[in-house]
């Protein structure tokens, strides 16, 4: 399947109307390359009347003719199916044949209780209608329910404008004239009725260029009858459109779920400039929304950014998911000197790119594939070449940065932590044949209850470890959001008397170590900076985050700690912990 044809899964779009004139077909687009005539003795006389030897032998290869998508199905087969019963009305259709799948939302038209429809003075009413998609049926359930939504709004849309003022109806009195003026022209001279519309008829103007915009941009924002405003858009392929290059396709829960990833130390950085960003925006938007793209910055948190708009924590988690499910912003973390970045693996390196003018003519006198190769290995920020070389340009570096990540050049890097002991280690005596005892300390109880837990910083965002997400309840969102998976320990009185190092025995005894083998406690009990009782105490608290699970910025963030506690204690336990730098997949 080539790249065509695999971003454009939108192949045709239809407008159906059933009413007491027939089901018929007023509209489809694309327009046929060459309009079809009937074989045989020729075009019915009547041109209502079902074509009943409907040839269907080979109509997988006639579907995709160069006649046309719907080559292989007549005008008045497609309305046959498409103008679906009162019963089916109100609900998702979908209807698979061969290679093709045909979604839409019928609605009916119901005017007072005796349900008349919509009609003209002749007489002729319109009971139901429908806005029909043809995608390609190779494409999941999640693509199909996208235009099916899409379909309903349309739909939904277009009846109200024929309860304000007939404006369905109207379009439709067009159409249906413009079919009964091209069959009533001699054979000879029959051309296709729906490039006439397309020219007369302001639904077949909109229709089409919907099926333009979402194929190639992933978005409709259009107005039907300039009344009723309808918004929608295909996240993976405005993020195709952002990014450069071709993402996998994700499905719009995909982008939702974003919303349970996030934590109050990620940063917003917006896709769009700011002022064209609020101008783009609808006029019945939100003013939180407003209010967080004019707070928002790539060097603040989004904790700093709720208040500073004087929003709830949960209202910005919500307002930065809808920014990115539009392809508006995306998540980071708030840009430092300590952040490290990479050149992505997917940046359009090209020196003739269309980016390196666009680079030159934001910043004059730089060259983009030189800013590039700057960080062709992991740098970060305070190292890059430019802040060495020119003291003072750390601004102008921030910027570019900035700018190289808006168009996805760049990718930032995590340092994790992992727990991994000497391989040596297991050969090894035992650790419980090696452990101080103690027979001073008789008391059981002592034994049990020796260690306590000691109210740390994460208490408070570890009440609801165990609660599962609800996006009902904004204050248990929050807490799971910032919840900690660190426990904090101390020695109570009970144990003053012991030594160190006997401290550090039962210390190892504690849950948090309950999973490790003999030769592992024995392992950390060896490191030299063991000894320290309070560096032991600081091991085994953040000892749940050495899974490799959590980057450093989440470790300090969680607990509390200065970067500089936190290289010091991992250096301290160099010999059991090793280090990972790559990317976050939350951002």
């Amino acid at each position: 399947m080539s790249d065509k044809t695999d971003q454009n899964e939108l192949l045709s779009i239809l407008f159906v109307t059933s009413g007491t004139r027939g089901d018929r077909l007023l509209f489809k687009y694309p327009l046929d390359t060459q309009f079809r005539k009937a074989s045989g003795k020729g075009r019915p006389k009547n041109p209502y009347a079902v074509q009943v030897s409907e040839d269907f032998k080979g109509l997988k290869e006639q579907l995709t003719s160069s006649d046309g998508i719907l080559a292989g199905l007549s005008d008045v087969t497609l309305a046959n199916f498409l103008g679906v019963k009162s019963v089916l009305c109100g609900q998702k259709f979908n209807v698979k044949i061969e290679d093709l799948r045909f979604v839409g939302f019928p609605l009916l038209l119901e005017e007072g209780p005796d349900k008349s429809g919509a009609g003209n003075k002749s007489g002729h009413k319109i009971l139901s209608f429908n806005i029909m998609f043809v995608l390609q049926a190779s494409f999941g359930p999640w693509v199909v329910s996208c235009y099916q939504d899409l379909a309903q709004q349309i739909t939904v849309a277009l009846r109200h404008e024929e309860r304000r003022c007939q404006y369905l109806s109207t379009q439709a009195k067009v159409m249906t004239t413009v079919h009964d003026e091209v069959t009533s022209l001699p054979e000879d001279m029959m051309s296709s009725p729906y490039e006439i519309i397309l020219q007369k008829s302001e639904l077949a103007k909109q229709l089409s260029n919907i099926f333009e915009s979402m194929n190639y941009q992933g978005l409709a924002h259009f107005y039907v009858n300039n009344w009723i405003e309808v918004n929608f858009c295909l996240p993976y392929k405005l993020h195709y459109l952002q990014a450069g290059y071709k993402p996998s396709k994700k499905e719009p829960d995909y982008y939702t779920k974003c919303l349970k990833s996030l934590r109050p130390y990620h940063g917003l950085l917006l896709l769009q400039d700011e002022q064209a960003l609020l101008d783009s925006l609808p006029i019945d938007c939100t003013p939180a929304l407003a209010r967080l793209i004019q707070v928002a910055s790539p060097v603040r948190s989004l904790q700093t950014l709720a208040l500073e708009a004087d929003l709830s924590l949960f209202q910005v988690f919500q307002l930065v998911c809808h920014l990115v499910y539009w392809a508006k912003a995306v998540i980071i973390y708030p840009l430092c000197e300590t952040n490290i970045y990479a050149l992505s693996p997917n940046a359009n390196t090209h020196v003739l790119s269309k980016l390196v003018d666009e680079f030159t003519q934001q910043f004059p006198g730089r060259s983009l594939p030189v800013q590039l190769a700057e960080f062709s290995f992991p740098t970060t920020l305070r190292e890059t070449q430019t802040a060495i070389r020119m003291p003072g340009s750390t601004d102008l570096m921030v910027q570019i940065v900035i700018w190289m990540l808006q168009h996805h050049l760049l990718i930032q890097l995590h340092t994790y932590i992992f727990f991994v002991p000497p391989v040596k280690a297991r050969g090894r005596k035992g650790w419980a044949e090696e452990a101080p005892r103690i027979p001073e300390l008789q008391d059981r109880s002592v034994i049990e209850g020796g260690l306590q837990r000691s109210p740390s910083f994460s208490d408070a965002a570890s009440v609801t470890s165990d609660e599962s997400i609800t996006l009902s309840t904004p204050g248990m969102l929050v807490a799971q959001m910032s919840k900690s998976p660190s426990t904090e320990f101390t020695v109570d009185g009970s144990t003053s008397l012991l030594s160190e190092e006997s401290k550090a025995y039962w210390l190892m005894q504690e849950s948090v170590f309950s999973d490790l083998s003999m030769e592992e406690k024995d392992c950390i009990l060896k490191v030299p900076a063991a000894k320290n009782l309070d560096d032991l105490r600081m091991f085994a608290r953040l000892f749940p985050y050495f899974c490799g699970k959590s980057h450093i910025e989440e470790v300090m963030y969680f607990e509390n700690l200065r970067r500089s506690q936190l290289i010091t204690l991992i250096e301290k336990f160099k010999e059991v912990l090793i280090l990972c730098t790559y990317k976050d997949p939350v951002s």
